[in-house]
């Protein structure tokens, strides 16, 4: 949205609370967060861990589901009624507003589907409504062709869904000269710490990387629900000295993080309620500062690596055969050099936020000429 800014278009964003102003510019941005219960202090649907958790904490919560709806029409009718397109993020629970503008007021809606809400739409049985509200839309987006595959299998329209991955700021994540003293090998892996991330396979993967080569490190940049259970595995494993998990860090700590460490492994699966990763955005990062990536060929992971040649791809839930690649990429350094620099030549083609802003302006006008 910043980057059509830049174009002379003007951007709305409309967004719950979490804290702090409620109406305010970022970066040629108007943002409006809308509360969405009252007493405002008992608001604790979004923010923190994000809704999908949040919304298990109680009775409370899952009864702001149908506040935050009900507010979610109300601020999208009496705020943005003069909109030339809307554009809905996470359908359920944000949809509403969108379907009732066009109803209306005759503002036309483009749906973005991540994927995510797709699996958890199906365990709480709301498919029927995600398919309403999204094919409802003029124009439905996805962001890689494994989430397409996710919302044709849902009952999608076919004929309006395109593939507009996520971007990446190339500006910000960029090569840096940083001093690596030392002879250390440095593994970074950056994510929430949830089942779908598959951080247990890469920890497991350890103990086969250092017989060979001791001088491995393991890095986990995140938090999560199951902190507590990898740092008892790190425990358990003895690999207190070789692993180590760290809470989310600034941007500017990540963009250094990124450029002190020699590979970026993400070991993603396709958990028990069968969700997988939608692209991996931390994978564009990880390229975008010359790092090269291994990622599990799972979800929308092959859209951004091209084994041997943008990146290495993995099987999942495999430890030894991940730990082996891990070798192969200390062992290689000039064919892996020659991969991690196509790598990032690919995402400055292809993910850009630039080009990544083109592709939403096409769809935009193609609805409004």
């Amino acid at each position: 949205m910043r980057e059509i800014v830049k174009k002379g278009h003007e951007v709305h964003v409309l967004a719950p609370y979490t804290g702090g102003e409620t109406d305010y510019t970022l970066q040629g941005v108007h943002v409006e967060r809308f509360h969405y219960f009252y007493p405002r202090r008992f608001e604790k649907l979004s923010g923190r861990s994000g809704m999908i958790d949040n919304v298990k904490e109680g009775f409370l919560v899952k009864f702001q589901v149908l506040t935050f709806l009900f507010f979610n029409v109300f601020y999208s009718l009496s705020k943005f009624r003069n909109m030339d397109v809307n554009h809905v993020h996470w359908p359920i629970p944000n949809g509403l507003g969108a379907i009732f503008l066009k109803k209306i007021y005759n503002v036309p809606y483009i749906s973005t589907v991540y994927g995510e809400e797709i699996h958890l739409s199906k365990r709480y049985h709301m498919i029927p409504a995600l398919r309403w509200l999204v094919n409802n839309s003029l124009k439905i987006i996805t962001i890689s062709m494994a989430s397409k595959k996710f919302c044709l299998d849902a009952g999608m329209d076919d004929d309006k869904i395109d593939v507009i991955p996520f971007g990446v700021d190339t500006d910000f994540f960029r090569p840096l000269n940083v001093y690596e003293g030392g002879d250390t090998f440095q593994i970074l892996s950056v994510g929430y710490l949830i089942e779908r991330k598959g951080f247990e396979y890469l920890i497991k993967a350890m103990p086969y990387v250092l017989k060979e080569h001791e001088n491995a490190r393991l890095i986990i940049v995140g938090s999560g629900p199951l902190e507590t259970k990898l740092k008892e595995l790190i425990y358990e494993m003895g690999l207190g000295n070789e692993v180590e998990i760290v809470k989310n860090v600034s941007d500017d700590e990540l963009l250094m993080m990124y450029n002190s460490s020699d590979l970026f492994v993400l070991p993603s699966i396709v958990d028990s309620q069968g969700n997988t990763e939608g692209l991996g955005v931390v994978l564009l990062e990880a390229m975008a500062c010359g790092l090269p990536v291994m990622g599990s060929d799972v979800g929308g992971i092959s859209d951004i690596i091209v084994n041997g040649e943008t990146g290495l791809l993995i099987d999942e839930k495999d430890s030894k055969k991940i730990a082996e690649k891990i070798k192969f990429v200390i062992e290689n350094k000039p064919k892996i050099d020659k991969i991690a620099k196509k790598g990032s030549n690919f995402v400055k083609m292809n993910f850009s936020w630039e080009k990544i802003a083109e592709s939403y302006l096409s769809f935009y006008k193609s609805i409004l000429y």
